[in-house]
């Protein structure tokens, strides 16, 4: 038969004599394991069991095949702006500030346009096999949050809404007040989307702002070294953030700099808070040190690396190391894979983690099953979602929310069926996902 979508099985299900139905796959894999061949088993609350055909027993001559794909467990995006979605691409001229400038000017400033924006956004990210998504409401975006609540009833996506909040020399009291009125304004749980915060970046921030948004106690996130211009602010207050702050009259004689970089300034106040650090481009041997240190804490400080936002925007800057994203695994620190906006993912179709470990698969050969890791196990420790979630489930361990499959090359076996399947270009076959509310 053709190749199923998830409405094609879950009618087979339905009308199954039995209740329920195999699908026949090249490999399955998730952050732990690789069956290769493997049965993935169905029934009316979706998959039952993954494992090798001996291991699954008798199989129907009528089950769905798809030999040629590998299975995986719903992909975890910790980092997006699914609100910027509508901007669609626009070009980087090698200045940061001016590109924020530029995304400033351009996005939806009313309800309707941000909740068109946001329902785009998850549309694209349930086609690319998105089943978690770490979102950014952005510029304090509370009509983001219940556009994405309200998209997340109808799509089967869970997740966290991080309310972005802006605080800086005259406008760290605006801020300040943003966050004190956060939790009366918004629930904290609906429809699987959880209420989040996130202090913007340490040129748009305060120490006050990152305090206040760590003591409400909900989930953090926040930008941080990202960019050169960054370092430069935040260990000098130079550079070209001044005058971006000049330009909304709010900056103050005060921002001389911290004589520190953004991970020293900004780790005693997030320390301990699970708090996810995203794009941290540019990383120094002691932040590394303080990031290692806090991995053996209840609470972590989880990695968000955005491989194709850090190619757009041309990092690393000349005389700068690339991403130390290795080291990190290596050292204990767990590292998440996020898409950023669709502004930066050029004309890809899908809003998917899977093109960002593509891209790491082509251009470092990093290990699959260490990117998998990434979009998945590691992924759901940054939105506080049980590692059981992302694994493929066995008989009488239910906790997968889903499958999704993508294409790989026929009669390769075991991680070669992945390799390939990370080699290749095709979409992805969302096979079932199940919506129920995070489950942590």
């Amino acid at each position: 038969m053709r190749k199923p979508v998830e409405s094609d099985l879950k009618a087979l299900v339905r009308t199954s004599p039995g209740g329920r139905v195999a699908v026949r796959l090249a490999a399955a894999a998730d952050a732990d394991r690789v069956v290769a061949p493997a049965v993935a088993v169905f029934d009316r609350e979706g998959p039952v069991a993954v494992d090798a055909p001996e291991a699954i027993g008798s199989v129907s001559a009528s089950a769905v095949d798809l030999s040629d794909h590998v299975a995986l467990p719903p992909l975890v995006n910790a980092h997006a702006h699914l609100d910027l979605t509508s901007i669609g691409s626009l070009p980087f001229n090698g200045n940061f500030a001016d590109w924020i400038d530029a995304v400033r000017l351009r996005r939806g400033t009313d309800a309707d346009q941000l909740a068109a924006s946001v329902r785009e956004g998850v549309r694209r990210s349930v086609e690319g096999g998105t089943g978690f998504i770490g979102d950014i409401a952005g510029a304090y975006g509370l009509a983001a949050v219940q556009a994405l609540r309200d998209a997340a009833a109808v799509e089967g996506i869970e997740g966290i809404s991080y309310v972005e909040v802006f605080g800086i020399g005259r406008s760290a009291e605006r801020g300040l007040e943003q966050l004190q009125q956060l939790r009366d304004r918004v629930a904290l749980d609906a429809n699987g989307i959880r209420l989040g915060v996130s202090p913007h970046a340490p040129y748009s921030c305060d120490d006050a702002v990152y305090a206040a948004a760590a003591a409400l106690d909900l989930p953090l996130a926040t930008h941080l070294s990202e960019a050169v211009e960054e370092l430069q602010f935040v260990r000098d207050g130079g550079g070209p953030f001044v005058d971006f702050l000049k330009s909304f009259g709010i900056w103050t004689p005060e921002l001389r700099g911290w004589g520190q970089g953004p991970v020293e300034r900004l780790h005693p106040l997030l320390r301990a808070r699970g708090a996810a650090l995203v794009h941290m481009n540019y990383l120094g041997d002691g932040d590394i040190a303080q990031l290692v240190a806090e991995a053996g804490c209840d609470r972590p400080s989880v990695v968000v690396y955005c491989p194709r936002a850090s190619e757009y925007f041309r990092h690393p800057n000349p005389g700068h190391a690339p991403h130390r994203y290795r080291e990190l695994l290596a050292a204990g620190v767990p590292v998440a894979l996020g898409t950023d906006s669709a502004i930066v993912l050029g004309d890809a179709p899908t809003i998917s983690v899977l093109d960002e470990m593509r891209l790491l698969w082509r251009r470092d050969r990093t290990d699959p099953m260490l990117l998998l890791a990434m979009a998945t196990v590691h992924g759901a420790r940054a939105l506080g979602v049980s590692p059981e979630r992302v694994r493929l489930p066995r008989e009488g361990v239910r906790a997968a929310r889903g499958l999704i499959a993508i294409p790989c090359v026929p009669g390769s076996s075991g991680r070669a069926s992945l390799e390939s399947g990370l080699a290749s270009s095709g979409s992805c076959v969302r096979l079932w996902m199940q919506s129920d509310g995070c489950r942590t």
